[in-house]
């Protein structure tokens, strides 16, 4: 089979185009609703509750919009994959689909990089431009979430000197630079990219794969692995953390200790290899799924 049978770049980029006026389509309205009706909805409403309760004018504040902003995402997440690609089971839609001048692997691009990338970017510019636009113009709302989140990052991340104030004679300066160093990677944004796509992807499949109920099935099935991941992780997790209860007496040096276990020590390593490996198993069906749809 010749390479360009496989992907080529032109022909790629006309069916990206086409996918992407199809599903702002179908999602465009939604999204809208999602990115800009919520935080200001959120806005009138707390207004309004405060007027009639405190007669006060008082914007939301960074915690409560904060909440929004994470069911908004949700939302996102959960209905984006559904409206977009969610027709492909069907006969009528699935048979156009699969007449579609693109080769298997160029839909599946198009379908990560739509429901992975352009929407949360499209919807997160859209929402917390809103959000920047109200906070602008009401200042009792407070700081934006881009600037209330650079401020948090900011504060993890600048720990040097908050930990090595604990230094003393029983709390050795090699503990403490220690939680400085982990703390430190657990700040760094870029550790959390990779966890975009692993709340992206299971609707995703859960949208090409099921026929009906797609959504709840999705959901089902996620709550079903997860119990099933916790309990063959169960055994393996319970000596390490009975280990950590024992040591944690008051010495301050052997419960900052735990922190030189290889899960901390590795953590943000870890967390990538097991985030990429199921990553790779939601690409893995996604495109099987792809492969074998047949109307």
């Amino acid at each position: 089979m010749k390479t360009n049978d496989i992907f080529n770049f032109r022909r790629f980029g006309k069916y990206f185009t086409s996918d992407l006026r199809t599903c702002w389509a179908n999602y465009g309205l939604s999204l809208l609703t999602i990115a800009i009706l919520f935080p200001v909805v959120t806005y009138f409403l707390t207004n309004a509750f405060n007027l009639v309760l405190n007669s006060t004018w008082d914007g939301p504040d960074i915690g409560l919009r904060s909440f929004i902003f994470i069911v908004a995402t949700i939302c996102l997440v959960v209905t984006m994959p559904v409206k977009c690609y969610g027709k492909i089971t069907e006969k009528q839609y699935g048979s156009f689909f699969l007449t579609l001048p693109a080769s298997r692997l160029e839909k599946f691009v198009s379908m990560f990089l739509m429901t992975s990338i352009i929407a949360p970017a499209l919807g997160f510019a859209l929402y917390l431009g809103t959000d920047a636009i109200i906070c602008a113009l009401d200042h009792t709302c407070g700081r934006n979430l881009v600037a209330g989140a650079m401020e948090l990052i900011r504060n993890m991340g600048d720990m040097k000197e908050l930990t090595m104030n604990f230094v003393d004679e029983s709390i050795t300066i090699e503990n403490a630079a220690l939680v400085h160093e982990i703390l430190g990677q657990i700040s760094n944004p870029w550790m959390y990219i990779d966890e975009i796509f692993g709340i992206t992807l299971p609707f995703l499949l859960g949208a090409i794969y099921f026929k009906n109920g797609k959504t709840v099935k999705t959901i089902l099935a996620i709550f079903a692995f997860s119990m099933a991941t916790s309990i063959i992780m169960t055994p393996f997790m319970e000596t390490w953390a009975a280990e950590i209860v024992r040591n944690a007496n008051a010495d301050p040096n052997t419960i900052l200790q735990m922190f030189n276990n290889g899960i901390f020590k590795h953590l943000v390593l870890i967390d990538t290899i097991s985030d990429t490996v199921v990553n790779l198993a939601l690409m893995a069906g996604i495109w099987l799924r792809i492969k074998t749809l047949k109307h």
